[in-house]
Formats: structure tokens, C-alpha cells, sequence
């Protein structure tokens, strides 16, 4: 794992929904941070800061709070409606050596050879659960698809190349990938299509803001 990103925080008095978007303005972000058998703290970051975290997938920071620095996992990270701003992070702190369980995403890497031969690729599993300790938790679980063909596939359990010291949470018989013919795509469309009576509306949860 590489070093880890250092982020200054600045404590917050104020909460609320008001206070918020006063900062989102300002080019902040509002914060929380919690764990360890300490109080939560309200804290807020530069926006700037945060966008080096989005784009290498770092999971855990050091966070530094009034000139002390300290390790904090990235938790949860709220979005706007259309995804394209963060409006709120949840860090949680921990110790370098403690073990813990956390999403990391999957990356597929190389062209199947059944995609080379009309077939389409079927990616399921998007993330996976692994435990690692805080300074070895892997930014991402990278898998070579170049050699499947049609109608092969990857689990959970074909995953071996898993950094030193981290460990495979989620189950084994789990499908991540496989290569489908692209007809036997186009016949699963089909049949849904059929089986649909009528439109269906989907509703998204609103946002309510926060702290």
C-alpha cells in the first residue's frame, strides 16, 4: 500500500443543515469523524483536499485535527443528486495494526478473448469484502479477464492474488465475471421484456441534509 494521504481538518461548532451549505459554498466539506472510544468531532475539509482520495481509491488517511495526526478509515461518502459533488464524509479512526472488514472494488483488466469472439462480458461483483489490517488494505482487488472465452467465468474463491495479509470476506460461490454469448444476452432481454405488464416507476430516496 502506498503512503497515505494527509488531509487537514478544522473542528466545527456550528451543525446543521444551514451551516452545511454554508461550507459547501466556501469550498468545504462538512465531516464527522468517530471510533476508538472517543467522542465524535464535527470537523470539516477542503474539497481539493478530498479529490486525490476519489481517484486513487485510497481507504484510509491521515487526518490531521488541530496539529495531531491520526489514521481514519473513509467510511462513508455522501453524494449530491447527480453524483458529482461530495456533500458529506464519515471517517472513522483506527489503529495501523488493527484488522477490519471493508468494500474494496473490483477492477477488471485485459479483453476476454471471447469478447475478441463476439461474446459480451457479464460483470456482477463490482466490490469485495476483505479483511486487512489499516495500513495493508489493498485500494483496489485488480483481476486478469484476458483468457476467458465464451461461457467461462471467474468466482470469489478463483481470486488467489490477494496481497500478503489480507484475507477474502466475501463467499466463495459468488459469481464476479463470465463471458456470455451475445445471443444468449440478447434472448435474456428478450424474455424480460415479455415478462414486464406494466411500467414500473423508480423512485429515488431524497437526500435530507445533514448534521
Amino acid at each position: 500500500m502506498s503512503d497515505d494521504i494527509k488531509i487537514t481538518a478544522e473542528t466545527r461548532s456550528k451543525t446543521g443543515s444551514t451551516d452545511a451549505r454554508r461550507l459547501r459554498r466556501s469550498g468545504r466539506i462538512p465531516a464527522n469523524v468517530f471510533g476508538h472510544h472517543e467522542e465524535p468531532a464535527a470537523v470539516s475539509i477542503e474539497a481539493d483536499a478530498f479529490r486525490p482520495v476519489l481517484t486513487t481509491g485510497h481507504k484510509v488517511v491521515d487526518l490531521l485535527i488541530g496539529g495531531a495526526s491520526q489514521k481514519a478509515l473513509v467510511r462513508e461518502v455522501q453524494w449530491d443528486t447527480f453524483s458529482k459533488e461530495v456533500q458529506h464524509i464519515d471517517f472513522q479512526r483506527v489503529d495501523a495494526t488493527e484488522r477490519m472488514v471493508v468494500e474494496v472494488p473490483v477492477e477488471l483488466r485485459g479483453t476476454p478473448q471471447g469478447v475478441l469472439g463476439g461474446g459480451v462480458v457479464d460483470f456482477q461483483l463490482h466490490t469485495l469484502e476483505v479483511e486487512a489490517t489499516a495500513i495493508n488494505l489493498p485500494e483496489k482487488i485488480e483481476i486478469r479477464v484476458n483468457h476467458l472465452n465464451i461461457g467461462d467465468s471467474i468466482h470469489v474463491s478463483d481470486i488467489t492474488n490477494l496481497p500478503e495479509g489480507v484475507t477474502m470476506q466475501t463467499p466463495g460461490d459468488l459469481l464476479v465475471v463470465q463471458v456470455n454469448a451475445a445471443v444468449e444476452v440478447a434472448e435474456a432481454e428478450e424474455t424480460g421484456e415479455e415478462a414486464m405488464t406494466q411500467p414500473e416507476l423508480i423512485g429515488r430516496k431524497p437526500e435530507t441534509d445533514e448534521e
